[in-house]
């Protein structure tokens, strides 16, 4: 109340088209981080950060030095572009519906041998949105929500 005051008092509130109503609703960095907490194939917890819209696969990318490049491989579609085999927990398997077609061949070739299940999907196909802030995915095989 006091700052529009203050503004009102030195004329930079005019109005409702006064300059400082911008500000007070503008977005800001915050609005789109993503926290995720990943479960790397040895078991260990890595609590990181996106925004929104990346791929889990551009999160995993940009924590290679935390988490290492075990769960990262190339994408059998020759591109150049990086997969990785994640775990949903249950409450997101409807939100990501299975993969099918070249999709789900791709999965079963980054996969580990008998890994793919009705929680695997391809880190380049789960993409982050506030609903994911929070989350907790596995890399491979693992299934952490089953020991908490």
């Amino acid at each position: 109340m006091a700052l529009r005051q203050l503004a009102q008092a030195t004329g930079l509130l005019r109005g409702s088209a006064g300059l400082l109503r911008p500000f007070a609703t503008a977005p800001s960095v915050y609005d789109k981080l993503v926290q995720l907490t990943i479960v790397d194939g040895e078991g260990r917890r890595h609590v990181v950060r996106g925004t929104v819209g990346q791929s889990v696969v551009d999160v995993l990318e940009g924590h290679m030095d935390t988490l290492g490049d075990e769960g990262i491989c190339l994408s059998p579609d020759g591109r150049g572009a990086r997969e990785a085999h994640i775990k949903l927990p249950q409450e997101l398997l409807a939100a990501f519906p299975p993969h099918t077609g070249d999709d789900a061949r791709f999965l079963a070739e980054v996969a580990e041998p008998n890994s793919v299940d009705r929680h695997s999907r391809l880190g380049s196909k789960v993409t982050l949105s506030k609903e994911l802030d929070g989350t907790v995915l596995a890399l491979g095989a693992l299934y952490p929500w089953k020991s908490l």
